[in-house]
C-alpha cells in the first residue's frame, strides 16, 4: 500500500463481534462503512479489516492522511447510519482503539 505522503496517521482498531453476529453482514456493514470513508470523509486515505483464522478477534486499519481528518472523520461518522451499523454488532467491551503517527527512522 502506498500512500501519497509520509505524515500520515494509522487508526488501529482492536475488537470482538457481538455474539451471534452474521460474518457475512458484518462484511456487507464494513463494506458500506469503507465507500463511504472513501466517499464522504475527507481525509481518508485507505482501509484494511482483518480477522484471526477463527473469526473471533479483527482488527481494522484506516489511514488518514493527518490527525486532524481522523478526529474529525470520527465527529462526522457518529451521524451516519454505515457506521451506526457497523459498530452495532461489535462488542462495545472489547474495543482497543489507537491512532499512531510514523516515526521518522533515518535520523
Amino acid at each position: 500500500m502506498e500512500l501519497e505522503h509520509q505524515n500520515y496517521v494509522m487508526e488501529v482498531v482492536l475488537f470482538e463481534l457481538k455474539e451471534g453476529i452474521d460474518k457475512h453482514r458484518f462484511c456487507q456493514a464494513a463494506a458500506a462503512l469503507t465507500n463511504l470513508l472513501k466517499y464522504e470523509i475527507s481525509g481518508f486515505e485507505a482501509r484494511t479489516l482483518l480477522h484471526t483464522s477463527d473469526e473471533s478477534q479483527w482488527t481494522d486499519i484506516i489511514y488518514w492522511c493527518d490527525m486532524d481528518s481522523a478526529l474529525v472523520a470520527m465527529e462526522k461518522l457518529k451521524s451516519k447510519s454505515e457506521f451506526q451499523i457497523f459498530v452495532s454488532m461489535i462488542d462495545s467491551r472489547e474495543i482497543t482503539q489507537r491512532h499512531l503517527i510514523q516515526t521518522n527512522l533515518n535520523l
